[in-house]
């Protein structure tokens, strides 16, 4: 009985053993490369791949935010986040299209694939790096209010019941209540509507970046820039897990840095030179 057992256990492990080694294989196999064991679920392919196989570089503009991004006097798209994402796609060698995004749909329209990138004044925060990943600091700067003359300039100064303009989607809220707990905000789709709203009295003030704030109030009669109350590193917002995309926009980056295309880009939309340093101010990163 026992010379029995023995013959049946071994013919079964060898049929076992046949039957599983293979699918074992295939799951070490699929564990080192990173990939699921269906291959055919697995969206492996880089952005910057997919931009150079299909010749277009798709990027995510604002149509509300000069100078990053606006439309001209002919309905044209221009400004700073335009112009580098033409200097992105001739440096690709492929077409650029140029999207309209707002605060509400910059990351939905990223995610969904309708954009490659969103080159607008988007800053990293942990919320938001839980679902997009973000390049070097590509812009630096600051959160103010814009308020009319003869008002108050004082960030502090416009809690309850006076009421502060906001975007959708703006992290400007969470900053300023740390300032304000009892601050009365109000909603807009676009700074345009927002800085509407202020000459027509509906807020007493707009939390803005100061550089769009100095374009508005550079525009719009009896309209001025109050003080910052938050210094902003904003980033170029890509999809996560990419990193053959994004080290290429960070290389991209320091190295029209060192060559001066960046700078005659900035000053082009600025009207001065960048307030701050490319990836530090000791030195570009090594080996660019």
């Amino acid at each position: 009985m026992r010379a029995t057992n023995s013959v049946i256990d071994g013919s079964f492990w060898r049929r076992t053993r046949a039957a599983i080694l293979p699918a074992l294989a295939a799951i070490m196999a699929a564990m080192a490369s990173g990939s699921p064991a269906n291959a055919q679920a697995c969206e492996c392919k880089s952005t910057y791949d997919k931009i150079v196989e299909s010749g277009v570089f798709k990027a995510g503009i604002r149509y509300d935010y000069p100078p990053v991004g606006y439309l001209d006097s002919s309905g044209k798209a221009a400004g700073f986040g335009p112009d580098l994402a033409t200097e992105f796609a001739k440096r690709l060698n492929v077409k650029v299209e140029l999207i309209e995004n707002t605060s509400r749909t910059r990351i939905p329209l990223l995610l969904n694939g309708t954009i490659d990138a969103e080159i607008g004044p988007t800053s990293p925060t942990v919320e938001r790096e839980k679902v997009v990943d973000f390049t070097i600091p590509y812009l630096w700067d600051s959160g103010a209010v814009l308020v009319r003359k003869g008002d108050s300039i004082e960030p502090a100064d416009y809690g309850a019941p006076k009421k502060v303009g906001v975007t959708q989607g703006s992290f400007f809220v969470d900053l300023y209540k740390a300032i304000r707990p009892d601050a009365n905000f109000t909603t807009f789709q676009e700074y345009t509507d927002a800085a509407t709203a202020l000459v027509q009295r509906r807020v007493d003030a707009v939390l803005i970046n100061r550089s769009n704030a100095l374009s508005f109030a550079k525009n719009l009669p009896n309209i001025v820039v109050g003080k910052s109350f938050v210094e902003l590193p904003l980033g170029i917002t890509l999809r996560q897990n990419d990193s053959k995309w994004r080290n290429w926009m960070n290389w991209t980056l320091q190295r029209m840095w060192k060559d001066g295309t960046y700078q005659a880009l900035y000053r082009k939309s600025f009207g001065e030179d960048p307030p701050f340093y490319m990836w530090s101010p000791s030195q570009l990163q090594p080996g660019l």
